[in-house]
């Protein structure tokens, strides 16, 4: 009986996670008989399984909401906001039942007869007095989800982590295994089963790592019912539009990002988006649109929380800022519109006028960023005051198994994710050079400067002596400002297994965890912006301007994250441009490429557009390109194909001046170039103007195949406008200038506009022959300019 009591605990409050969405969703529409009877067949399930397993209060609950949601199926009854709100409420109440019997204590049951009272009554009015409870409940999206018939085994969440764990031991000894064999003479026979094993062991450790994974759908599941009460607390009428509930992530990283998502979205309801009678005035729709959106890239989740309401006031909080002593006025006065943002994950700041239930924005901002930085993510803000605000969450796809490098300092060997380092030199590389300026130690590489730590300073080893040169490394930290790190070494690069560290360890800031490498010997992992930390490193570059703003404690700031189009070359380089400069994508025929003069065009939408990258040739028959513009010019830059849309730091992690290179940023591991919108369009001529009225030569003979597959190319070459035989009723305009290649057809023309008399001699027939050698190109051209201006020819 145990064993099913505690099956049935756990699916009741599994469904009614799922259905708490569920039942918003159906009071926007109530015609939704899908929904409605999802909500009936969990009351009905609950009232059917109380009977045996002798829980009384579940029973009348579910049966009093079954009753009505009974009478609603039939058509008798009509929902309306204060059914739905006694229907939620019922469901709270068996949550809380639930919860109550999984901990074995008790809950008072005064208001169980309330509930159900409120139920009845409702019910029994509606449709004739339809009580108003806060605003309409607002149109939500339509997830399409429901609760499907999978057949599923359920299991307690430490088997799993067991089997992990195990799984984690197992590639572990397969490595140390391979290191032993790689020691000793090769046996193909040996090699070749050690080959599956290795195999065998892999494909266990990815089908476990999947029973990890959970779809963002849970993150999702209270959103719509935390929107809907808020909004009717709050008076506001809020469009909910979910996206990518499908994305899966590591069940630990749900657990993690649940608590900041939802203070973001609770603030965005309460100090983002306006009232109805706020946002009239703003010429703005009554009702917000608050947009979660959730994708996966590379091995990151990259979450979006965005509303169109007014977007923080960056002054407003300089000013609160400043009234509190947390900057000084001149610091305020030097500060950057980032800057002015970043101080909302200041703690205790907040530009709300009054003290409500939901905290102001700025009020546990620095929980939020400090909990998304404690798992290795990132957040980044994105302000457009009066029309919004959208806050986008970077956090890694699973903190179980990474990619990283082993170091040593001190004599002792360290891990550090591989996707904190940007780069890897030795000290006596040519573009390195270290300096110490008042006390301080920098690194400039290619003229770039960072600041510059010893690691076995930073963590109180000693320093052994070695006969080689040291190993600088680029970081990058969560401030998003790179600085160099000098070890003894890196050893290797491996996949690493993370495991908890102790408390008083993760208590030092300078550890992310631990790990056990493949020769089976615990090893710390490395903490990049806990390292920068307890250096006391500056947050802001010396070379963007010397602009620091001491905030009181060596806190790291959110990046400035740019959209860019991650793309492949068709030499294999994977490579970034802005997104903002890509008008569109697209497949050209290949057959429409060719080379002039050194440089590649393509001709599309009847004209000519420079190739940037210079490809011409190509062995399939359509290309994709990118259409790249600035504004006013327009380059094609064909790509083997378009991969992703990715945020990047605004400022590369290592800056670059190479041709089309203007840097490189890290990106799921990868080292990617981008573009260089300057020198990408700095060779582009500028677009020829047609002016308003283009010059025109009329060739008369409409039959001569000489002018219209000669002479009108090179003329339409030249800029002028051609017309292949005389206009009808001979309509003239002032310039145009009329070409003949006969010599009867320009004297049985009756115009007084000069006519340009061709010949296909090359000397005239006579001293008064004033007709021109047709092959004579300057000649033809002066003699068109000069009638035009109204010689005569």
């Amino acid at each position: 009986m145990d064993e099913l009591l505690g099956e049935f605990i756990s699916e009741t409050q599994e469904t009614l996670e799922a259905l708490a969405g569920v039942v918003v969703e159906w009071e926007a529409d109530p015609s939704d008989r899908d929904r409605l009877d999802s909500i009936f067949r969990f009351f009905h399930t609950v009232k059917g399984s109380c009977g045996f397993l002798n829980l009384p209060r579940f029973e009348r609950l579910s049966h009093a909401a079954e009753d009505v949601l009974s009478e609603i199926r039939s058509g008798r009854s009509v929902p309306d906001p204060a059914t739905v709100n006694a229907v939620l409420a019922v469901m709270d109440r068996i949550g809380e039942l639930a919860e109550a019997v999984a901990s074995g204590v008790s809950l008072p049951s005064e208001n169980d007869d309330l509930l159900i009272a409120a139920l009845r009554q409702d019910s029994a009015v509606a449709g004739k007095t339809v009580p108003t409870v806060g605003s309409p409940a607002p149109p939500l999206q339509k997830s399409g989800s429901s609760i499907n018939s999978l057949r599923t085994i359920r299991l307690p969440l430490t088997l799993i982590d067991q089997l992990m764990n195990g799984v984690s031991d197992m590639v572990l000894a397969r490595n140390e295994l391979s290191r032993k064999l790689r020691d000793h003479i090769s046996d193909p026979d040996i090699d070749s089963a050690f080959e599956r094993l290795s195999t065998c062991v892999a494909d266990m450790r990815d089908a476990i790592s999947k029973t990890r994974m959970q779809r963002v759908d849970r993150l999702f599941a209270a959103v719509p019912r935390m929107v809907r009460d808020l909004g009717r607390e709050l008076g506001k009428r809020i469009d909910l539009d979910l996206e990518g509930g499908d994305v899966e992530m590591d069940r630990e990283m749900v657990e993690m990002v649940l608590d900041p998502l939802t203070h973001i979205v609770r603030n965005s309801i309460d100090h983002g988006i306006e009232t109805p009678v706020q946002r009239a005035a703003s010429g703005k729709p009554e009702h917000g649109t608050l947009r979660l959106v959730a994708r996966q890239s590379g091995n990151q989740i990259v979450i979006e929380i965005s509303d169109d309401g007014k977007g923080i006031d960056t002054d407003a909080l300089v000013r609160k800022a400043v009234q509190n002593g947390t900057v000084t006025p001149d610091t305020a006065a030097r500060m950057t519109e980032q800057e002015k943002l970043d101080l909302i994950f200041l703690p205790g700041l907040s530009t709300a006028k009054s003290v409500t239930a939901v905290s102001g924005r700025g009020v546990g901002m620095d929980v939020v960023r400090a909990n998304v930085e404690r798992i290795g993510g990132v957040i980044a803000l994105e302000n457009q005051p009066g029309r919004g605000l959208k806050i986008t969450l970077r956090v890694p796809l699973t903190l179980t198994i990474i990619p990283g490098l082993i170091v040593t300092a001190g004599g002792q060997q360290f891990a550090i994710p591989r996707s904190a380092i940007v780069e890897i030199l030795h000290e006596n590389n040519a573009t390195l050079s270290i300096a110490r300026i008042g006390g301080a130690c920098i690194a400039t590489i290619r003229n770039t400067r960072h600041s510059m730590i010893d690691l076995e300073d930073v963590l109180g080893l000693p320093r052994h002596y070695q006969a080689g040169p040291r190993t600088v490394m680029v970081v990058r930290s969560t401030s998003g400002v790179p600085f160099a790190m000098s070890v003894a070494s890196v050893d290797n690069h491996e996949e690493l297994v993370i495991r908890p560290a102790s408390p008083l360890i993760m208590a030092t800031g300078m550890y992310a965890g631990m790990t056990l490498p493949d020769n089976g010997q615990p090893m710390l992992l490395l903490d990049a912006g806990g390292l920068a930390n307890t250096a006391n490193l500056s947050n802001v570059d010396e070379d963007r301007g010397n602009q620091a703003v001491d905030l009181g404690k060596p806190e790291a700031r959110p990046i400035e994250m740019l959209s860019t189009l991650r793309f492949e070359e068709l030499t294999g380089e994977e490579r970034l441009v802005r997104l903002s400069l890509v008008e569109r994508v697209e497949d050209i025929d290949t057959g429409l490429f060719g080379l002039s003069g050194g440089k590649a065009f393509v001709h599309v939408d009847g004209r000519l557009l420079r190739v940037a990258n210079g490809h011409h040739t190509f062995d399939q028959p359509t290309v994709t390109a990118l259409r790249l513009r600035d504004g006013d010019r327009e380059v094609c830059y064909p790509v083997a194909r378009v991969t992703d849309i990715v945020q990047v730091p605004s400022t590369p992690d290592m800056a670059l001046s190479e041709g089309l290179i203007s840097g490189v940023v890290l990106i799921d591991d990868a080292h990617l170039e981008i573009l260089d919108p300057f020198t990408l369009f700095a060779g582009v001529p500028d677009e020829p103007v047609a002016p308003i009225d283009v010059p025109r030569c009329i060739l008369a003979e409409s039959d001569d195949v000489w002018a219209k597959e000669i002479l009108s190319p090179l003329l339409k070459q030249a800029g002028y406008d051609v017309l292949i035989g005389m206009p009808e009723g001979h309509a003239l305009r002032p310039d145009d200038v009329i070409l003949c290649v006969n010599a009867d057809t320009a004297k049985a023309l009756s115009t007084d506009r000069p006519i340009v008399q061709l010949r296909s001699a090359t000397k005239p027939h006579s001293n008064e022959d004033r007709s021109i050698y047709r092959y004579d190109r300057n000649a033809v051209m002066a003699a068109i300019d000069s009638a035009r201006r109204g010689g005569v020819a």
